[in-house]
Parts: C-alpha cells; structure tokens; sequence
C-alpha cells in the first residue's frame, strides 16, 4: 500500500482492516471441525500459519494447495473470513499464513519488512514443504492469491517462486516499480488480477512516490504476458453481469487476466463479483482459452475445434464457413472477420477452423481430407442438417471431398466458391511444386526446428504485414470489420504447436490435390464460383516463362470454374483487379452471391 510515513504504517494497517471487512479471531486455538472444515494453526519457530482442511477430507485424497495472503495490518485469520475458499470448493487445502512484520516483503525492497529481513519468500517454502509432509498434494497443484498488500507479495511468489506456483491471483493491488524492474520468472505462471478503478489505497493506475511507486494494473498483466512470451493482442470484452471488464493475454497455455472492477474501492469483495469464485473458477480452468464474443469449442473424437456462431435466431439453411490459405499459408476464420457479421444479419453462420488453426486443438495427422470427416462430426453436433457451405481457397479440397462422403447424411443445398483450387494439370503442377514438395520432404527435420522457435519472429513480421493489409483491404467498409476477432484469431498463427500444424498440413497438400483431382464436377446442387485475378497481381518482376505459367493458371481456372458453374445451375462472377482476400476485401459480393444461390433455390 502507498506509504506517506513509516511511523503510519500500523494506523493504515488498521484502516485497511476496517475497508476490507476484517474480523478479529483466535489464530491460536486448537484443531476442531467448523461446518466440517477443519482448522488446525500451526508455529513453524516464531512464526504461523491457518489451515483449513475441505469438508469431508480424504487423507488417502491427493488435494490442491492454495496459499492466501493478508493485507497490511492483518492477520491470517481475518483473510480467512474474507476469503473463505474452503467453503466454495473441496478441491483445495488452503492456508493463510500470518506475515512476521506489520506487512509482507513483497519485493520492492522498501519497506518495514524488508528493512527487518524478514524472509518472506523462505516462510512461503517451509508452509508449504510443512503441509506436503502432512499431507497429500496434486502435483504441480499449488496456487496463491492475496489482497492488498498480501496481493503485491503474490506479484513477488510470480516473480520469483513461479517453479513453485502454478498460478496465482492479486486482488485489489497492482505492482511496486520496484518489483516491475526487477521481475524475473524462471517458469511460466498463470495471473489472475482483479482490482476496483476507484481504489484510493492502492490505485488502479499506479502511483508515484520517491519511495515506494506502482505501476498501474494494466501495465502489470501486461508486464507478465510479456515476460511468459504472451501473443501480442489482448483480448477484451466487458462483463456486464459483474460490472467489470477483463483484459486477457495468452501464451497459448499460461493465461494473464486483469478484471477490472468499475467504481470499486480497495475492497476484497464487489458487490457484483464474487472474488473468491472467480480466483477458483480461473485456477480451474487454466487450460481453457478465453474466447472471443460468439466463439466456442466443441470436442470431437477428443479433439477440440473452433466455431464461431452468429445469426442464430435466422432461419434457413445454416451457412458453413471454411477457411482457405493466403500466400503465406495461413488459414483460418480471421479472413472472415468482416464477411461473418454480414451474412449474420439474414443468415445463420458458423465458420469451423481446422485443427491447428484459431482456437482449435491440433494433431499429428492433419489434411484437407481429414477436416472433411472433421466438419461431419462438427456439424452433428451443432445439429445442423440442412447446410450451405462456402469455402474460401484450398478449402474447396475439404468441401468437395465432404460433399463426396456426407451428401446422403446431409441436406447439402449449395456450395459457394471463391477462388477456390483448380483440379487440372497446368494448376497442380504450381500447387504441388515449391513450397508443398520441400515441406513434404524436409517435413521429419522441419518439425523439431520450428520446435526451437526458430520460426517466431518471421511468423510476427508476417502477421504485422497481414494486418496492414487487411487495414486496406477494409477501407471501404470498415464497419463491418471485428478488429479484435481478426487479431485475436490471427495472432494463434504465432503458437509453435501452430505452425508445426501449418507444415504437416502443407506437406499433406500435394495428396490432397491428387485425390481432389480424381473427383468429378458436381452437379447435383447448385455451385457457385467467386473467380478474382489475384493470380496476376504480382507480375512486376517474373520472368517470361513465370509470366505465361501465370497466365494459363489464371485461364485454367478461369475455364474450370465457369464450367464447373455451369453444370451444377450456379453462378460464375469474375473479379478483376482483386485481391485473393476476397472475404475481406469484398465482403459484398459474396453476399450478393449467396442471396442469389437462396433465391434460386427458394430457401428461407
């Protein structure tokens, strides 16, 4: 807590007892069952600690531990009777330690318990090395969380007892500057901080003082992402039913969260948040992503995949987006970050994202033709039957071969390409040459190099320049575009497990195209064909020979679409001076190809 005079220290200890709700109790009585949590105080030489066993403990049980930290002035016992999580799950043997001093060293070498050296960081290992040869622990299952200033000493366990600590949560504090400069983990720990705007002890906003400064909670969990390598863009959504909003950063396996609490005081609890719900139910789902408004995952065969829904209350054929790569391979439902709100507003819309793309799960084997068997599972249980499938670039292998298996298990009514590829020699021979063959035999040695890392910082510089050009792309409709779900989607690109995902699947593509290629036109529903001339859009520099292979590319599939349209009763439309971006760049169009499809076919 902010500091004005030493010599006050005990006063505002006091106060923010009153604040908080603070409540004296015997911190030395004996073992006895209360409501069937058993409290037992234990002295570890001249210091001690609470423990509260959960109802109905299990000595043969393994447990989690959780450690929880007073504020200034305070005792274990009254962080106790705030906090109470051994009453909201028996998951966890929870301790409350008492600190040796008026405070906790919580880091920022400035204060009454860093001036008397008490060894905060070692009591911390003895409590819990103390309860671990009691009783019995999860591995790799210890968790803290504090408040106030007991919350800035839990920024100090992150800092420098994170191969301790899988997690922990701050409540109602931010970070000394002191701890900020000097913070450094040596193991990725999850973060959870929860902190009201209108706190006055300890701002929200940070604070400057000669002896003892805060960086503001936003800088905080930002501070952390950074240092456990979190992807670039936060994620942030407002959470109307706790009058808070959260501020979410990942690395792809470790969270860092700050819920920021409007018009709350220095309070440990919120009149609209249970803070001792919402610390346990983050330690519980770690392994969960924080999603986008209208994502979700649904589990398949083990596997989890992505969806994102919107337009649910449309009626009609539900419309199935499938992503396809972009020159740099990258694919998944960013592109459609602009088109999905579109068709939203007449259509019921899901786009569903490949393993190893977006929010999905990945695996060792991945193709085209796998995500065909994939998106049938995927749809039955959305359950939906009746379908339109658009798909964008290659993901017409995917659609072509589940309208091959699927068609007699679902009502397939129209399929809607855009740009998509080309099943004929002159294509597949550009398809199937560089890159795919040097993926496919460089695959066994290319897997653990990625593994290093070593593909990082070009996979960012691809991700910065594709955000600059979807900002032009975009600029004729800019509303339409959901910067946060094209960011949020975009930057998984970055996660290794990812991009050891987009090598096997390129690998993959040359046998992808060769059983594409043996299948027939479709002509039992309607297929409409999106043709740009992207193909021609970087000739600037090629060679004669690189210049004519481009153009009979463009005219091949040119061809082939038109007649692939015109046997199945579709539309062709042709698109010139585009970009192969097209959901971004002309959103419209494909509405305007859709709607046509709805027409001819009369659907609602």
């Amino acid at each position: 807590m902010k500091r004005q005079m030493i010599t006050k220290l005990s006063l505002i200890g006091t106060a923010l007892c009153l604040l908080s709700g603070c409540f004296s109790a015997d911190s030395n009585k004996d073992p006895v069952a209360e409501n069937e949590h058993v409290t037992e105080s234990t002295m570890l030489g001249q210091r001690s600690y609470l423990l509260k066993l959960p109802a109905n403990y299990q000595p043969e049980r393994q447990y989690k531990l959780l450690l929880a930290f007073h504020g200034s002035g305070g005792r274990a016992s009254q962080m106790q009777t705030m906090a109470q999580f051994e009453r909201a799950s028996n998951d966890y043997i929870v301790a409350y330690p008492n600190s040796k001093e008026i405070e906790w060293n919580e880091g920022c070498d400035c204060n009454i318990a860093h001036r008397k050296g008490a060894d905060d960081l070692g009591f911390v290992d003895k409590v819990i090395a103390d309860i671990q040869s009691k009783h019995k622990l999860a591995e790799g299952e210890i968790y803290a969380a504090g408040f106030s200033q007991g919350g800035l000493f839990t920024q100090n366990l992150a800092c420098n007892r994170s191969e301790t600590f899988k997690a922990v949560a701050v409540v109602a504090g931010s970070m000394s500057r002191q701890l900020a400069d000097s913070c450094a983990p040596t193991k990725p720990v999850s973060i959870l901080m929860l902190h009201g705007d209108a706190d006055s002890v300890l701002p929200y906003n940070g604070s400057n003082h000669a002896n003892f400064g805060l960086i503001s909670s936003p800088q905080a969990i930002l501070l952390h992402a950074n240092l456990h390598n979190g992807l670039p863009y936060p994620l942030k959504k407002a959470l109307p039913n706790n009058n808070a909003e959260l501020i979410s950063y990942t690395n792809g396996q470790q969270k860092f969260q700050l819920m920021r609490v409007e018009n709350g005081s220095h309070s440990w609890s919120f009149s609209q948040l249970d803070t001792t719900d919402k610390i346990l139910a983050f330690f519980a789902n770690l392994s969960q992503p924080e999603l986008p408004q209208h994502s979700m995952q649904l589990t398949v065969k083990d596997q989890q995949f992505h969806v994102r829904a919107m337009g649910s209350d449309n009626p009609g054929p539900a419309v199935v987006l499938l992503a396809g790569p972009n020159q740099n391979y990258h694919s998944d439902s960013a592109w459609f970050a602009a088109l999905q709100p579109l068709l939203a507003q007449k259509y019921r819309v899901y786009s569903v994202d490949r393993l190893g793309n977006a929010f999905s799960s990945t695996a060792d084997t991945l193709s085209y033709r796998r995500f065909a068997d994939d998106l049938a599972a995927v749809l039955q249980q959305l359950d939906e039957q009746q379908i339109v499938l658009l798909a964008f670039s290659s993901a017409s292998i995917s659609t072509r071969w589940f309208y091959q298996q699927y068609q007699s298990q679902f009502d397939i009514k129209a399929m809607l390409y855009v740009d998509p590829d080309i099943p004929l020699p002159h294509s597949l021979s550009l398809y199937q040459a560089y890159p795919a063959d040097w993926y496919l035999a460089n695959l066994a040695e290319l897997l653990p190099h990625i593994a290093t890392g070593a593909w990082n910082e070009r996979t960012l510089t691809k991700i910065q320049q594709e955000r600059e050009l979807a900002e032009q792309l975009v600029a004729e409709h800019k509303k339409l575009m959901d910067w946060q779900y094209f960011e949020q989607i975009s930057q998984q690109r970055l996660l290794v497990p990812h991009q050891q995902a987009r090598a096997r699947e390129i690998a993959a593509y040359i046998a992808d195209l060769d059983s594409y290629a043996q299948l027939a036109m479709v002509t039992g529903v309607p297929v409409s064909i999106i043709d740009s001339d992207f193909e021609l859009a970087d000739t600037d520099n090629a060679t004669p020979e690189e210049l004519l292979a481009l153009k009979l590319w463009q005219q091949e599939g040119s061809n082939w679409s038109k007649e692939q349209a015109s046997l199945s009763n579709g539309q062709y439309i042709a698109l010139t001076d585009s970009e192969h971006l097209v959901p971004l760049q002309q959103p419209y169009t494909i509405l305007q190809a859709l709607d046509w499809l709805f027409a001819q076919l009369q659907l609602p």
